[in-house]
Order: C-alpha cells, then structure tokens, then sequence
C-alpha cells in the first residue's frame, strides 16, 4: 500500500513539474510503457484503445493534453499530425479548456503625474 501511495504521489509530482515524454524514462519503466501506449494508440487512431489505456493508467484526458508529448509534439498535434480524427475528436474539449483559461496578472501602472 505504501508502496502505491509512493508511486501515485511521484507520479502527481511528475506530472506537474513538466510534460511528459517518454524519451525522458528508461525503457521498460511503468511510466516510459505508459507514454508509448498513449502515442501508439494515438497514432492509430484508436479512440476506444486510446480512452481504456488513459484509464488503465489512471491518465486524466484533460492530463494528456497538457502534458503529454508524443515524438516532440503535443498530443493534440501529434493526432492531427497522424490524421487520427477520432482521437482528435474525442480529446478536443480538453483542449479547448486550455485555450479558454483567463489568466490575471498584476501590471503595475505608472502614476498620471
């Protein structure tokens, strides 16, 4: 138990601290296998392959399309690029809420003197 706590709380930190890309992870690490069955199934096109591998690794959609990065693409463009238009299709909300964020930002203004 310990052991799956360690794991989820190194895997959160991970995903938070940058993009994913498996050239990044050994190969044959949980998390490098991970990465390439999300590309591979993306490159496919395999809309239902694509959803149960998300799920088998516990990968939030909205995660993937932030941060996973697929032959130095972003996911979202690496489907495009493949012409996986079901993925393309599935994911695309997600990424629409990435392009709808409103970020606020404290300009200071100088003083009408």
């Amino acid at each position: 138990m310990k052991t799956a706590l360690l794991f989820a709380i190194s895997l959160a930190g991970a995903g938070v601290a940058m993009p994913a890309s498996a050239d990044n992870y050994v190969k044959g690490s949980y998390l490098h296998n991970a990465l390439v069955q999300v590309c591979s199934e993306t490159a496919a096109d395999d809309r239902l392959g694509l959803h149960s591998t998300l799920k088998a690794y516990r990968i939030s959609k909205q995660a993937a399309v932030e941060k996973v990065v697929c032959n130095g693409q972003r996911l979202m463009d690496f489907a495009r690029a493949n012409q996986a238009v079901k993925v393309t299709a599935m994911l695309q909300r997600y990424e629409d809420r990435i392009k709808g964020r409103v970020t606020i930002q404290d300009v200071a203004a100088s003083a009408a003197n």
